[in-house]
């Protein structure tokens, strides 16, 4: 089932839609033409007569559109950060919008995140998905190519919700979408994730610098606060006093996912997480080569949906992704895209209980 109504308008009068998907265990994902937003991941819970609201977000369009945090929005054309927003391309130089620090951020300042999509329904009604369209013109943001982008979310009768990107430019280009929900399996108002356990399938990360740009180095996980490959306690890695946990003042790394097999459209296991409050786990399977972590590590007093205020740590990021500062790194998996190939990427999260996944 899909449901659509009116979440509000932008200054020039353009409407903002929210669309909602729901299977028929309940669960439902609402979905904002802006940004490809998602707003709402509504979960049944059978110890509790309501739902739980596993992502951060807020009630108001308003504050979407001054939102710096990119809550739930598909972030691009580059998600992550290039150094300098410069890169090279075929021999040409190529100067992009920098937003942060002297870098680029999730494509610039005014990114995939603050424009508003055309948005369709896919005909299966027990697998409701919707389909989202945008035309990324030539010099977007720096970014050289007119770009066509699609991103289907479809949610299955599994509780999948599988995001799809479909992407095409008429000159070579380089490209790196991402969603960046923040997601809190004990709930959006709960507190903090420091007792969330996190799994990841990769035994290498790149460490940055104190501005999170790479240094280069891709280094192995172990004896690290970034050995994740066993269910691990967030808290832990927060608590370290390692020098990446300092210049982050927390997770916002990348990790190089084993899984990854370049020639493959296949969404491989790369990562999990587990919170035994709500006795939830949720796994996620990409096709990209690597996953970044974020704790929200900003967060203060920010005023979130439903009268809740957000903190420090109260939400976790899984960046699927290229690796950052790849245009600048060429042993990084390329995020080139060749003028008039097709891009394609899937990452998929798959909810569950607890006591359910381990009698499987």
């Amino acid at each position: 089932m899909i449901k659509r109504q009116i979440f509000g308008y932008l200054e020039d009068g353009q409407e903002v839609e929210q669309y909602s998907l729901i299977n028929r265990q309940g669960m439902q994902l609402d979905i904002l033409t802006l940004g490809g937003i998602v707003r709402r991941w509504l979960v049944p819970n059978s110890s509790q007569s309501e739902s739980i609201d596993i992502v951060l977000g807020f009630d108001q369009l308003s504050d979407y559109l001054t939102d710096s945090s990119y809550l739930g929005a598909i972030v691009g054309r580059y998600a992550n950060r290039i150094n300098q927003g410069r890169f090279s391309l075929n021999g040409q130089v190529f100067q992009v919008d920098v937003n942060q620090g002297g870098h680029c951020l999730h494509g610039g300042s005014d990114g995939f995140n603050q424009r508003v999509f055309k948005a369709s329904c896919g005909p299966d009604e027990q697998q409701p998905s919707l389909i989202l369209e945008l035309t990324s013109a030539d010099g977007d943001q720096g970014f050289p190519g007119n770009m066509t982008l699609k991103i289907i979310y479809t949610l299955t009768e599994q509780n999948k919700v599988k995001v799809e990107y479909f992407a095409q430019s008429d000159k070579p280009t380089v490209f790196n979408p991402t969603l960046h929900s923040y997601f809190n399996l004990a709930g959006h108002d709960s507190g903090s994730v420091r007792d969330h356990q996190v799994q990841v399938l990769a035994s290498q990360f790149t460490p940055s610098d104190e501005q999170a740009i790479p240094t280069g180095q891709i280094l192995p996980v172990s004896n690290s606060p970034f050995d994740l490959q066993q269910l691990s306690y967030v808290h832990q890695a927060l608590a370290s006093p390692h020098q990446q946990i300092v210049y982050g003042h927390g997770l916002d790394h990348n990790w190089c996912l084993d899984n990854f097999e370049p020639a493959t459209h296949t969404a491989k296991y790369a990562a999990k997480v587990v919170c035994e409050q709500s006795a939830l786990q949720m796994k996620i399977y990409t096709s990209m080569p690597g996953i970044q972590i974020f704790s929200a590590n900003h967060f203060s007093d920010m005023p979130g949906k439903e009268g809740a205020t957000y903190q420090q740590h109260q939400g976790l990021c899984f960046e699927t992704q290229f690796y950052p500062d790849s245009p600048n790194q060429p042993h990084f998996p390329s995020s080139t895209l060749a003028a008039d190939s097709e891009f394609y990427a899937v990452t998929e999260f798959v909810l569950s209980n607890i006591e359910s996944a381990q009698s499987q």
